[in-house]
């Protein structure tokens, strides 16, 4: 038997991962007072009790029970039950909210167990000294009820397969809690990069297409023994984490990119009519039609919470994005005409198409463009009327 810790500050988060019904999850036991209904039910009940230590910034104790495969038969629903009362009640945590889930994703018999680190008195539960605890207290319950007992090479790759779960749960848990905070992209990755992981989107350069996100998180922040980074794409570490779903709250990045790209295009339009004499200003409509009908692609992404898949199949060409490749450090090449992009290479993809409307009036670049809420482009914008591809007349 193997435990890993994480704590965490988003119980809402952990509960939708641990009780997802897609893994079949299975509740085998809990502490008494929590309204088992649903979710967020769950969530609230949890929420509550920690407010009564509201200094506490991460409540959420996150404990990753793995058993060995040798033990699948024998271990029911009845058994981990028992082991999880005996577990948290040697941890200390025995006064403490508590809910545990099997999960049969894996080879391995695996539970999960989302504790308030506020016990029922208002305090925070000490967990100095946990990881020795941790260690013995496993090791007790394991010769206690007889568990199997790995040795040379097994006890390797079970501790492999434990630590690679422990790793894809940390993830979980930074991921969330970064989008949980964030406002804008520019915030999520500046959160993300905070807890060490890097994002990046999936772009398919035949079909212009952004077909998906996955995070990564560097070997230098998970041991000085990793060989390699580990990478999870958005759906794996959790369906709350797709594209799709994290567009929800940031936005569609193309409708972003469409958006501050008119507010360029009108500034042009303005600088243009303030250079030009009375006569030259009546042409304005030629040389700056109305915008969305010039880029109508992107126009219907505003009716869209997340890119289509699909794209426009209006490819830059292999040279723009060998270039890029040799210009950027947030790019790379997966195979099969995708590519992996950070924030900044994703705009310097979606902005060349308007580049020759706006430099008909003065000119811009990618660079202009931002993803957070303190971008110029995006206050003026939002502090207007939409009166879409219209200028002084």
């Amino acid at each position: 038997m193997y435990c890993k810790i994480l704590h965490g500050a988003s119980f809402g988060g952990l509960i939708n991962y641990i009780n997802d019904p897609r893994k079949n999850a299975i509740l085998v036991a809990s502490s008494d007072g929590i309204n088992l209904t649903n979710n967020q039910t769950i969530t609230d009940s949890f929420v509550m009790q920690a407010g009564l230590s509201a200094r506490n910034k991460k409540p959420v104790g996150h404990f990753i029970l793995s058993f060995s495969p040798h033990d699948a038969l024998r271990i029911n629903d009845r058994m981990l039950e028992q082991i999880v009362n005996d577990y948290l009640k040697h941890m200390g945590y025995d006064d403490n909210q508590f809910v545990a889930f099997r999960h049969f994703d894996k080879e391995h018999p695996h539970v999960h167990i989302m504790v308030n680190r506020v016990n029922f008195k208002g305090k925070c539960t000490k967990d100095s000294h946990e990881k020795d605890k941790n260690i013995k207290v496993c090791k007790e319950l394991t010769e206690q009820y007889g568990l199997f007992i790995a040795r040379g090479k097994e006890a390797i790759k079970e501790g492999r397969l434990c630590s690679m779960d422990a790793i894809r749960y940390q993830m979980l848990h930074r991921v969330s809690e970064s989008l949980q905070v964030s406002r804008s992209w520019k915030e999520f990755e500046n959160e993300l990069s905070k807890a060490g992981i890097r994002l990046r989107f999936r772009y398919n350069t035949k079909t212009n297409g952004i077909e998906g996100i996955s995070f990564t998180l560097a070997k230098e922040n998970i041991s000085s023994k990793m060989k390699h980074d580990i990478s999870y794409s958005g759906k794996q570490l959790d369906s709350s984490l797709t594209l799709a779903c994290i567009c929800k709250k940031l936005g569609n990045p193309i409708a972003i990119v469409h958006e501050q790209a008119r507010d360029m295009y009108d500034d042009a339009r303005q600088e243009w009519y303030d250079t030009h004499n009375a006569y030259e200003v009546r042409d304005i409509d030629r040389v700056f039609p109305d915008f969305d009908l010039r880029f109508p692609w992107q126009a219907q992404a505003r009716m869209y919470n997340a890119p289509q898949m699909c794209g426009n199949e209006q490819t830059l060409g292999q040279d723009f994005f060998d270039e890029l490749y040799q210009a950027a450090d947030d790019v790379s090449y997966i195979g099969k005409g995708a590519i992996q992009v950070g924030l900044t290479s994703l705009g310097a993809i979606l902005f060349p198409p308007y580049q020759p409307a706006i430099f008909a009036g003065g000119g811009g670049t990618s660079s202009k463009l931002g993803w957070g809420d303190d971008d110029k482009y995006k206050k003026k914008y939002s502090s207007r009327s939409r009166s879409f591809g219209r200028g002084r007349r």
